[in-house]
């Protein structure tokens, strides 16, 4: 299997030691489990990502940033290397913001993973949103799909009282009755039907969306070596969940404590395929012309994603 040959990732493995006076003693790659991100847990579990960048004498510091938004902040800061799980419209906002940052892989495609989910006793249909407190973490796909919601409704977010909340604080916050709908995926979908709760709607028919992994410019140009060890660790977990997948899926259980049925229910919802491809670009496209539209980016701002964000090497990871 070739890993990342563009960036030259055998040269990367067999040299980068020489030269680890040009490195970094540290690099700072976030984690993300929520949804459902089965490679990045497997990939922290099995201590790939530490055996990946141990040929450079570099320590891996993994800090856990679970909004876009504030991934895309600490990488415009020079906080953070690598973002392993961006919502593609948090990279397009970052990047049309002047963000250094590029767009090097896919990390999934998961459209019926992301719910807008109420209690047994909340609003029955779409149509009965306005005015409703809606909690979930503000700047990621999960705000898109309540955008085109509302939209699908003729509504806006001014037409609610949007509230910014991690995914868990958002299911706890909906449970306990304080607000009427939460923007949800992965095991807090499945505990709060659980709990009686169930889901307006999917993003089905709604968004596209792409996750993808994205890194800070700089590093990307002056490391690329570095990035390529990256791409070993996490193409070593994908390797691992087709070869192992129950012992993967008990890995993701007792991470995000639920149980192992619950978790298989979880992965047929995703492809982890890292390669972008131009189905992905036509997606991430048009997640661009809607933010244009729902008024979340300005149209001066509007950029050709291949040639601009996506680096080529996105299209040629195996």
């Amino acid at each position: 299997m070739k890993l990342f040959a563009s960036l030259g990732l055998a040269a990367a493995l067999l040299f980068g030691p020489a030269h680890a006076a040009d490195k970094p003693k540290v690099v700072h790659i976030t984690y993300v489990t929520a949804p459902f991100n089965l490679p990045s847990i497997v990939m922290r579990e099995k201590g790939f990502l530490d055996a990946a960048f141990a040929p450079f004498g570099i320590k891996v510091e993994a800090p856990v940033i679970t909004s876009g938004a504030q991934q895309t902040q600490a990488i415009a800061a020079g906080e953070i290397d690598i973002a392993s799980v961006l919502g593609g419209t948090s990279a397009i906002l970052a990047a049309a913001n002047g963000a250094p940052l590029k767009i090097v892989a896919a990390y999934a495609r998961s459209p019926k993973a992301y719910f807008l989910m109420t209690r047994a006793d909340g609003p029955a249909r779409l149509a009965d949103l306005k005015g409703k407190k809606i909690a979930g973490p503000k700047g990621t796909v999960l705000n898109q799909l309540l955008v085109a919601a509302l939209v699908s409704q003729k509504l806006t977010l001014a037409d609610v009282e949007y509230i910014n909340m991690d995914l868990p604080t958002a299911r706890a916050a909906l449970l306990a009755g304080q607000v009427d709908v939460a923007t949800l995926a992965g095991a807090d979908v499945t505990l709060v039907e659980k709990a009686g709760g169930r889901p307006l709607t999917s993003g089905e028919g709604l968004i596209r969306p792409t996750t993808v992994i994205g890194a800070n410019s700089a590093f990307l140009e002056k490391h690329p070596d570095l990035v390529a060890a990256y791409f070993a660790a996490h193409l070593k977990a994908i390797d691992f969940i087709a070869k192992n997948p129950e012992e993967a899926l008990a890995i993701a259980a007792k991470e995000q404590k639920i149980s192992i049925d619950d978790a298989r229910a979880q992965l047929p919802l995703y492809d982890f395929t890292p390669v972008m491809t131009e189905t992905d670009v036509a997606n991430l496209t048009a997640d661009q012309a809607f933010m244009i539209e729902a008024g979340m980016l300005p149209k001066a701002k509007a950029m050709d994603l291949k040639a601009k964000l996506i680096v080529p090497s996105a299209f040629t990871l195996k």
